[in-house]
């Protein structure tokens, strides 16, 4: 039987092989924060990338990058360097499709805490799989961001709120790495504020 690192290690040749990248996936997810309290969504979407619900769960807004997004098709919106351009512009739909708010500045600094994880499941085309999935937060404060009508919709029907760090405790979020990657976030915020 195979340890965990060989695991790994097995399916990052395997992906490398295909030409794909190590990490069978990249999330990007933006913890914008008011008065030291992060905004979090209410999942409505009942599907999950292991096909599991997690609707009625909380997450930060966000999602995963696509290779489109790092290869100049659709340009960046806000510019800075090519990767942080590509990872700000997915920031920014993201944003704006969950949350309905506006990017109208960029953090600075801008920061990404990471977090990553493997998962190791049944293909029944493939047989044995595993998956690494890498993931990054960035703290945005509220004051980059514009507010529209949709916002103040989701907000007065309880899909999104701000959560007082004393209660994060009591929220059930999607994952235990959703959690850390709040928590990663609101740390970095802090440090940057003070």
């Amino acid at each position: 039987m195979k340890t965990q690192r060989e695991r790994i290690l097995a399916e990052c040749d395997k992906n490398l092989s295909r030409g794909r990248a190590v990490g069978t996936g990249i999330g990007v997810f933006a913890v914008i924060i008011k008065d030291g309290a992060p905004l979090l969504r209410r999942r409505l979407e009942k599907d999950s990338l292991y096909g599991e619900d997690l609707s009625g769960k909380w997450e930060a807004a966000g999602g995963g990058a696509e290779i489109t997004d790092f290869s100049g098709v659709g340009a960046p919106i806000l510019t800075r360097e090519r990767y942080q351009g590509s990872i700000l512009t997915r920031l920014t739909q993201e944003i704006k499709e969950e949350v309905g708010l506006k990017l109208l500045c960029l953090p600075d600094p801008l920061l990404m805490a990471p977090a990553w994880f493997w998962r190791l499941y049944e293909d029944k085309e493939k047989g044995e799989c595993a998956s690494i999935d890498l993931a990054f937060s960035t703290p945005i404060n509220i004051a980059c961001l514009g507010e529209t009508r949709e916002f103040q919709e989701r907000t007065a029907k309880g899909e999104i709120k701000f959560v007082p760090r004393d209660r994060l405790a009591g929220i059930e979020f999607v994952s235990p790495r959703m959690r850390f990657l709040v928590e990663e976030a609101l740390q970095i915020s802090d440090i940057t504020t003070d």
